[in-house]
C-alpha cells in the first residue's frame, strides 16, 4: 500500500538516531525522531540529533537523551517523561494509536513503563502543542510510539535476537522480535524479560531498584484489498517486585494488557484515506511496604490495591489536493480508575480495614471533533491551521462511599473539609487551536512559528484523589477548572554543509494553572497563573570524514503566582564526540547540568540541587553482517549525582539521602543478532 503522495506536514521529520553515526542499531536499532517543522524541503534536514548510548530499561528513560527532555526517576523502572518542565496529563503517550494510563496514585507506572522499547520501530517526539490530531490536552508535547510494517527478506522472515548485562546493578536482558509474511500481510512476534538488582550510586550507597520485567506481543498486518489495510496489536507487560526508593512503598506487581486495531482505506468517497484506530488496555497494580522487602516498623503494614481502564478510538479522514491536505476527524477516550488504601494487622495480604478510597472509581470521559489544514502558499512559505472542541466529563461515582475505622469517612467529606466542595462530577468544553508558518529563508534556512491554544483536564489525582492516613491528607479539587495554555515557539534552523544546527524559543501563559501546595498536613490543589519559558539548541558538526561532534542544551523556567513551579530541570547539556570506522565505533559523552535554586517546596524536594557533569563511554563493533558488539561505561569517574526534577527519598538503604541518585561506575555489554 503506497503512502499519501502528500506528507502530512506536521510529520515531516529528522531523522536522529538512525542517521547518526553511532544510533544506527544501537539500543535495539529503535529509530528516535523528533517532530520539529512542516515544510517537505525539510523531511531529510537533520535539525536535532540524540545518538542512544546507552541501553534504557523503559520508555521515559530512553527520551532523556533527547534535548529539552528529561526524566523523574523512582528507582530502576518507572521513568516519567517532562517535556520542557510539563508531564504527567501534560502530556499524550499514544502507543499504536491507544492512549492509557498507569494505575498507581504515586505515578509508581506512568504509562511509559508498560512500553516495551524493545519491539517499537520509532518513538515520535512533538515538543509543545503543534497539532490537534493527537487528542486533547498534550500541551506539553505528544509522545508517538509506532510499529512499522516489517521488511522482509527473501524468505519471508526477518527478526533479532539481542542479549545484555549492566554491571553495578547486574541487570540481565534477552529480548526476541520475529515476524514472518509476505507482500500480502505479516504476523511479527516479540518477547522480552529483564531482571535487575538494586545498584549503588557514586557514593557506594545502596539505591533500591530491582525489579524484574517481562512483555509479550503480537502484530499482524493484512491487505484485504489493494486499497484496504487491517492491522491488529496485543501486548503484555508484566512487572514483579519493584522496589522504589522514591516512594514510601514498593509495587508487588504492575500488569498491563493493551489491543489496538487499525484499519486503513484509501479513496472511500471523497476522502483519499480514511484510518480507524480502537483500543482498550487494563493495568492492574499493587503497592505495599511489606511483600517485596520489610519496610514498615509498625505492627501494620499498608497495602494499596489499584486498577486502571483506558478505551476509545478515532475517525480520521484525509484530503488531498494540488498544494493542501485537509485532516478531519472525531476522536472519543474513556479512563476510569479505582484505588483503595488498606491497613493489614497481619502482614500477611488479608487487608484487614479500609483506610481511605484514594481513587474513589473516577471515571474520566472525552469526546473531540477537529480539522486541521496544511496549506503550501508558494515555494517557500507553507501554512497549518488546526481547531478542535472537546468536551470531557469527569465524575467520582463511589465518592459518597465510607472509608476509615469507624466507616465515616468519605472522600466527599474531604472534599468539602478542604475545598467546602460536595460535588462529585464535573463537565467542561472548550476550544483548542494551532496557526503555524514555515518560511524557507534560503536553500540551507528554516524559519518555522507556532502558535496555539490548548486546554488540559484535571486528572483523576487531582480532582478525586482522596488520601487520609496517619493524620496526613492528599485531597483533589472537585471544582478545579481545565489548564489553558497559550504558547509561541519559533524555530530557525540551518544546514550547511558539515555544520547543522537549530535553535527554539518557546514561551507558555498558562490560565488556571493547576498547582499542587501544601496547607498543614495536607497536599491540595488549585487553580492560579503560570508561565514557562525556555530554549533549546541542537548542533553537530563533522570535524572529519571519520569524526563528528554534535551538542544539546536546554534551559526551561517556570514561574507562577505563588513563586516557582515543581520539577523543572535547570540549564542542561549534552556533548558527544563520536569516532566512526567502517566496522566499529567510538565515543563519548559529557552529561552536565547547572544548579536549581527555583523550586517548589510542596513538591520538590525542599532544597536546591547541586550541579553536576558525568562522562559516558560507548561504542560498537559489527562482528559480521549479522552480528552486532556494543559496550560502554557509564558514569567513568563514578560520582554521585541526582537530577533536580526527582521524587523525595523515601529509602530504608540510605534514609539520609533527600533525592534518588543517578548509579555509580557500571559497565554495560549488549550482543545483537538480526536474520
Amino acid at each position: 500500500m503506497e503512502p499519501s503522495k502528500l506528507l502530512p506536514r506536521a510529520l515531516a521529520t529528522a531523522l536522529l538516531a538512525a542517521i547518526s553515526p553511532l544510533g544506527a542499531g544501537h539500543d535495539l536499532a529503535i529509530e528516535l525522531v523528533e517532530v520539529t517543522a512542516r515544510a517537505d524541503q525539510v523531511a531529510d534536514q537533520l535539525l536535532s540529533e540524540a545518538a542512544i548510548t546507552r541501553p534504557t530499561h523503559d520508555a521515559g528513560e530512553l527520551l532523556r537523551s533527547v534535548t529539552g527532555m528529561t526524566a523523574l526517576r523512582r528507582g530502576g523502572r518507572g521513568f516519567d517523561p517532562i517535556v520542557r518542565g510539563q508531564s504527567q496529563a501534560n502530556l499524550n503517550v499514544i502507543a499504536n494509536g491507544a492512549f492509557s494510563y498507569g494505575a498507581c496514585p504515586g505515578r509508581m507506572d506512568p504509562p511509559s513503563t508498560y512500553i516495551g522499547v524493545e519491539s517499537f520501530d520509532s518513538v515520535s517526539v512533538i515538543k509543545g502543542h503543534r497539532s490537534v490530531l493527537y487528542g486533547a490536552g498534550g500541551s506539553g508535547g505528544t509522545l508517538l510510539f509506532e510499529h512499522r510494517r516489517p521488511e522482509l527478506n527473501s524468505g519471508g522472515t526477518a527478526g533479532s535476537v539481542t542479549t545484555g548485562y549492566t554491571g553495578n546493578s547486574g541487570l540481565g536482558s534477552l529480548a526476541a522480535d520475529v515476524a514472518a509474511g509476505n507482500e500480502r500481510g505479516y504476523l511479527r512476534l516479540f518477547a522480552a524479560t529483564r531482571h535487575g538488582d538494586n545498584y549503588r550510586d557514586g557514593n557506594g550507597d545502596r539505591v533500591a531498584s530491582a525489579f524484574d520485567s517481562r512483555t509479550l506481543g503480537l502484530v499482524a498486518g493484512i491487505d484485504l484489498t489493494p486499497q484496504t489495510w487491517l492491522e491488529l496489536s496485543h501486548e503484555r507487560a508484566a512487572e514483579d517486585d519493584v522496589w522504589y526508593a522514591g516512594n514510601g512503598m514498593d509495587a508487588v506487581f504492575a500488569d498491563s494488557a493493551s489491543t489496538s486495531a487499525k484499519w486503513l482505506q484509501q479513496d472511500l468517497g471523497p476522502a483519499d484515506e480514511v484510518e480507524l484506530t480502537l483500543y482498550y488496555s487494563d493495568v492492574d497494580h499493587l503497592m505495599d511496604n511489606y511483600s517485596v522487602r520489610q519496610r514498615s516498623t509498625q505492627p501494620a503494614g499498608m497495602a494499596a490495591p489499584s486498577s486502571s481502564t483506558t478505551w476509545g478510538g478515532r475517525l480520521l479522514a484525509t484530503f488531498l489536493a494540488d498544494a493542501s491536505e485537509w485532516r478531519a476527524g472525531i476522536d472519543y477516550r474513556v479512563n476510569d480508575r479505582s484505588a483503595d488504601l488498606f491497613m493489614d494487622l497481619g502482614k500477611d495480604g488479608s487487608y484487614d480495614m479500609l483506610v481511605a478510597r484514594m481513587w474513589p472509581d473516577a471515571q474520566q470521559r472525552q469526546a473531540g471533533l477537529f480539522a486541521e489544514l496544511d496549506h503550501r502558499l508558494n515555494a517557500r512559505d507553507s501554512l497549518r491551521l488546526g481547531l478542535r472542541l472537546d468536551d470531557h466529563d469527569s465524575r467520582a461515582e463511589e465518592a459518597n462511599l465510607s472509608a476509615g475505622m469507624m466507616g465515616s469517612s468519605t472522600p466527599v467529606r474531604l472534599y468539602e473539609q478542604f475545598y467546602g466542595s460536595t460535588a462529585t462530577s464535573n463537565n467542561h468544553s472548550g476550544i483548542s487551536a494551532v496557526v503555524g508558518w514555515d518560511r524557507q529563508l534560503d536553500p540551507e534556512t528554516l524559519f518555522s512559528a507556532n502558535l496555539s491554544r490548548s486546554l488540559r483536564a484535571p486528572d483523576s489525582s487531582e480532582q478525586w484523589i482522596a488520601r487520609s492516613a496517619g493524620g496526613a491528607f492528599w485531597v483533589g479539587n472537585p471544582g478545579l477548572a481545565p489548564e489553558t495554555h497559550q504558547q509561541l515557539d519559533l524555530t530557525l534552523a540551518r544546514d550547511r554543509g558539515p555544520l547543522e544546527w537549530s535553535a527554539t524559543l518557546f514561551v507558555d501563559a498558562v490560565d488556571d494553572y493547576i498547582e499542587r501546595y501544601q496547607a498543614g498536613s495536607a497536599d491540595l490543589y488549585r487553580n492560579t497563573r503560570a508561565t514557562l519559558f525556555g530554549t533549546e539548541i541542537d548542533a553537530s558538526l563533522a570535524l572529519s570524514e571519520h569524526l563528528s561532534t554534535r551538542l544539546g542544551l536546554a534551559w526551561t523556567r517556570g514561574h507562577g503566582d505563588n513563586g516557582d513551579l515543581a520539577q523543572i530541570a535547570p540549564l542542561e547539556a549534552r556533548l558527544n564526540l563520536d569516532y566512526l570506522h567502517s566496522s566499529w565505533a567510538l565515543g563519548a559523552e559529557w552529561v552536565a547540568s547547572a544548579s536549581q535554586n527555583n523550586f517548589n517546596p510542596a513538591v520538590d524536594v525542599a532544597s536546591p540541587t547541586a550541579g553536576f557533569g558525568v562522562l559516558h563511554l560507548y561504542g560498537h563493533w559489527n562482528l559480521s553482517t549479522r552480528l552486532t558488539l556494543e559496550a560502554g561505561v557509564e558514569n567513568l569517574f563514578d560520582r554521585s549525582y541526582a537530577y533536580h526534577v526527582n521524587a523525595g527519598n523515601a529509602d530504608p538503604f540510605n534514609p539520609e539521602a533527600i533525592r534518588v541518585n543517578e548509579p555509580g561506575r557500571q559497565g554495560w555489554l549488549k550482543l545483537r543478532y538480526q536474520f
